[in-house]
């Protein structure tokens, strides 16, 4: 039984220490980018200021949420707030590092219907961005839409799909479908995230069609 938990407490630390890493380098490749092209082109510099501010915020936070994940603290509600859908989407785009303008226009985006729910604006651009990671991982393009009538955000992709068998299961802590990077962390928060928001997320897809997630709030 010790071995066991020692094995388990081994084996968690490494997690930890690979998502912290795998998550971190996003916000950080972003600042990496806009200060290369401030260095190149200070005509542009205000804008990737911006970014530099929104992306270290993001990096910080990602810091706390993986801890926070990790201890399965409770997601503190005191501080949620009345946001607006279409923005935080925006927010969650605009600090997305891509690859390059063509992984960009992979994204299509649709916030016409835009809603307003309660909740956290870092926690939410967090789950956006895995969504994002997940999608672009397998050069799928991406359709993003939301329903103001339901008060639904639905992230739709023409990748891979995922397997009946294994579907049931990316909601649970440190499943992984073997992908490199992947900690198995990702969903399980943002399952997490949007039982705080006092809504939920789900799942549909088939191998070799894609995979739609239903944001629910």
């Amino acid at each position: 039984m010790f071995i066991q938990n020692k094995e388990q407490k081994i084996n968690n630390l490494k997690s930890l220490v690979g998502s912290i890493s795998h998550e971190a380098r996003n916000p950080l490749s972003a600042i990496r980018t806009a200060s290369d092209i401030i260095k190149n082109n200070l005509d542009e510099a205000i804008e990737y200021i911006d970014l530099i501010s929104i992306s270290s915020s993001h990096g910080l936070s990602v810091i706390d949420i993986i801890l926070q994940n990790i201890r399965e603290e409770e997601i503190d509600a005191s501080k949620f707030t009345n946001l607006s859908m279409s923005n935080v989407v925006e927010s969650a785009i605009i600090g997305y590092a891509f690859a390059n303008a063509t992984e960009k226009d992979l994204i299509n985006v649709d916030l016409s219907n835009d809603f307003n729910f309660k909740g956290d604006k870092t926690l939410m651009i967090f789950v956006l961005l895995n969504l994002l990671k997940n999608s672009l991982y397998y050069r799928a393009k991406i359709n993003i839409w939301l329903d103001s009538k339901n008060k639904q955000l639905h992230f739709k992709d023409n990748g891979i799909g995922i397997p009946a068998d294994k579907l049931e299961s990316i909601f649970d802590s440190f499943f992984t479908s073997d992908k490199k990077g992947d900690t198995g962390l990702g969903l399980p928060f943002a399952k997490r995230v949007m039982l705080a928001f006092g809504g939920d997320i789900s799942c549909k897809s088939k191998t070799g069609e894609g995979v739609e997630f239903c944001l629910q709030f």
